[in-house]
């Protein structure tokens, strides 16, 4: 899915009307698509009440709330801005609906009454375009609607393009924004939709059609992408019934120390429960020796140590072994050891160019302390920094990488020529060519210890088998994150989940 600015949406508008497609069109476009994905989606028993406001998604909501009363659905329009004589009211008013106009703070218990146990309630107060901060009699009245909606549990919120009270370009919100269960995007998400705070309330986000088509023909400039199913299951390897483990991949992973030793486990585990064929686990002998009894699968290569590190001379042991490996992955619990820093430096040094890697964690800061690191790297190669990690790579801040996620990914992304995972809320991933892609997932089960070696191992496990870095790193981000989800479901609360739990949880990620 496509994600543009409030400006942007305003050009691609712009440009379909001079084409032909009226403004008014769009908006009937949009407001029969807001009607039939409600009618598609969600129990409608106990009707649906819309909250209008004096602009286009007022329009919108006017629209859906008509077609939905022609189809025998309970509706009622309360007008939270006066709207004047409105021919939109006139015809809902036709068509059987009924009007509240509660823009004076007033009647609000009307609407008390009219949310009923699973009435589901279309937000279409205010739009893209709005700029904080609320002020006014508005926000006395966007008040008094949360305070209603708070005290009648069980109804659904709906937004229509993005929660009034949200700026939809920095995500922005005002204390008496309505969380929304579900927004409906208009043609395209706005980016503040993809951004903290006002990711927390716009719930789960889907594309309403209203006529435009691919709206890149609108717009000269690239565009980010929202990572979906669809495309993900596009991308997965293909597994041919007559494929054995030669045909799947092998993935070559570096990590582990004694004092990290679940990191080569979780890696290596991971790798194969995306499907790989072969994992090779190069690590030290005491890792080897501890997990030899649980992961089983793995073919074992153990490099010589050094003062606690991992001693130079296993360099070239690898680089022996990797004229066998499709991918390799670098880092998961490599630890900072001053020979482990010599090592790295001669393994990046011996490097096939045309192999892909994936450096990570402890092989992140590794790298990053040369100055020069980057110029170094072999063709194809992914690194997945979380914003501390990220820090210590380009020398910004961390609160200043967190302002910019999006704009710091895709700036050195393209300066390092890597495939940049930003991990985090909303993981970014940002590739060599300026394309930027967002993960919408935002969920406090992937925030555990270990949880970052097991992405590392998924994207490692999905180059082997034949992805592509852009491809890899997009299957692997988005699996990990539902194996996230899936896990706290399962659990009951996103605190029990641990790094194992998403092992347990990769295989139904293929379902989705």
């Amino acid at each position: 899915m496509d994600i543009v600015t409030v400006n942007q949406m305003q050009a691609i508008e712009k440009s379909a009307n001079a084409g032909g497609l009226s403004y008014d069109q769009m908006m009937q476009n949009a407001g029969v698509g807001i009607a039939k994905w409600v009618k598609e989606n969600l129990s409608l028993q106990n009707g649906v009440v819309g909250l209008v406001g004096a602009g286009k998604n007022g329009g919108d909501t006017l629209i859906a709330l008509k077609s939905l009363s022609i189809h025998g659905i309970r509706t009622i329009a309360f007008l939270v801005k006066a709207r004047g004589d409105d021919p939109l009211i006139t015809a809902y008013l036709d068509a059987g609906g009924q009007v509240v106009d509660i823009s004076r703070n007033t009647n609000l218990d009307i609407l008390r009454a009219a949310l009923l146990p699973g009435t589901i309630l279309l937000d279409g107060i205010l739009g893209t375009g709005l700029r904080l901060p609320l002020r006014g009699i508005l926000r006395d009245v966007m008040a008094g609607i949360q305070d209603t909606v708070k005290n009648r549990p069980g109804g659904c919120v709906i937004a229509v393009d993005c929660p009034s009270g949200m700026d939809c370009d920095t995500g922005e919100v005002s204390p008496v924004t309505l969380p929304a269960m579900h927004t409906l995007c208009m043609a395209a998400i706005k980016q503040g939709l993809l951004k903290h705070p006002g990711r927390s309330t716009a719930g789960q986000l889907h594309i309403i059609q209203i006529g435009i088509g691919n709206i890149r023909d609108h717009l000269a400039e690239r565009l980010p992408e929202m990572l979906e199913a669809d495309h993900v299951h596009q991308l997965r390897p293909r597994r041919p019934s007559s494929g054995h483990k030669g045909t799947f991949g092998t993935c070559q992973i570096i990590a582990g120390t004694a004092a990290y030793t679940g990191a080569a486990y979780l890696a290596g585990k991971a790798a194969y429960r995306v499907g790989c064929g072969l994992v090779d686990v190069a690590t030290q002998d005491v890792v080897q020796r501890c997990l030899a009894g649980q992961l089983v699968e793995s073919v074992w290569t153990i490099l010589p140590e050094s003062a606690g590190g991992y001693d130079h001379g296993g360099a070239s042991i690898i680089v022996d072994h990797l004229k066998k490996a499709d991918a390799l992955v670098v880092g998961p619990g490599l630890g900072l050891a001053a020979p482990t820093r010599v090592f790295m430096q001669r393994l990046v040094e011996k490097l096939p160019h045309e192999l892909p890697v994936v450096f990570d964690a402890d092989g992140l800061k590794l790298l990053g302390s040369r100055k020069d690191w980057y110029e170094r790297l072999p063709e194809q190669v992914i690194i997945t920094p979380h914003p501390g990690e990220m820090a210590v790579l380009c020398g910004q801040p961390v609160d200043e990488i967190q302002a910019d996620r999006w704009g710091t990914a895709s700036r050195y992304a393209q300066l390092w020529g890597v495939v940049l995972i930003l991990k985090g809320a909303e993981t970014v991933i940002a590739l060599p060519d300026g394309g930027v892609l967002v993960n919408p997932v935002s969920d406090a089960s992937l925030a555990t210890a270990g949880s970052g070696d097991v992405l590392a191992g998924m994207i490692g496990g999905l180059l082997a088998q034949g992805l592509s870095p852009q491809a890899a790193s997009v299957v692997g981000v988005w699996q990990h994150a539902q194996a996230g989800l899936l896990a706290k479901t399962a659990l009951g609360s996103d605190a029990s989940v641990t790094a194992c739990d998403l092992l347990d949880y990769i295989h139904e990620t293929f379902l989705i």
